[in-house]
């Protein structure tokens, strides 16, 4: 069997035309993923803070508490520093075939820090509830002033796209006499 001239030339179009397709192709893959972007957000975590002011009678106030959401806020830890050895359980193979979590749910709680005698702050780990209650508690635990209060936050760092850290406040809260 043997090729004429109009088959040679029909063989080079053809050939001609794949690698424009192949050629066509590359360039749209080279340029496709510059439409779709994959943007990164560098924050991972952010607290976000309701600034308190008492007025009135604050000498007695020996905490100030805000719940949102079924979690009420508590003291902000303070770290003791210790030479004492940090205990630790270390399962032996036995116990770790038979040993089963049991599954439940943390709630991180919202921390509460006095910065002076009229001014808390409250920090919540990427919580911005709209509405909270707010409360001054003696030392007793006696509530001494309570009330509702709606939270408009404003974002005061990262981006709009990844969200961040937001502030709210300051909320006036008073103590009667």
């Amino acid at each position: 069997m043997t090729f004429n001239e109009e088959d040679e030339m029909g063989a080079a179009t053809s050939t001609r035309k794949r690698l424009m397709g192949l050629g066509a192709a590359f360039l749209l893959t080279l340029a496709l993923p510059g439409c779709s972007v994959v943007y990164a957000c560098p924050a991972i975590a952010w607290n976000n803070t309701v600034e308190v002011k008492l007025e009135g009678r604050t000498e007695d106030v020996s905490v100030v508490e805000l719940c949102a959401d079924g979690v009420c806020s508590v003291p902000a830890p303070v770290l003791q520093q210790s030479d004492d050895p940090v205990g630790l359980e270390t399962l032996d193979p036995q116990q770790l075939e038979t040993f089963t979590p049991e599954p439940s749910v943390t709630r991180i709680p919202y921390f509460a820090t006095k910065i002076d005698d009229s001014t808390w702050n409250i920090s919540m780990e990427m919580a911005a509830p709209d509405k909270a209650v707010l409360r001054a508690l003696s030392e007793s635990g006696e509530v001494l002033a309570e009330r509702d209060v709606s939270l408009n936050w404003v974002r005061v760092g990262g981006t709009q796209r990844c969200g961040g850290p937001a502030e709210a406040g300051p909320i006036g809260l008073t103590i009667p006499a």
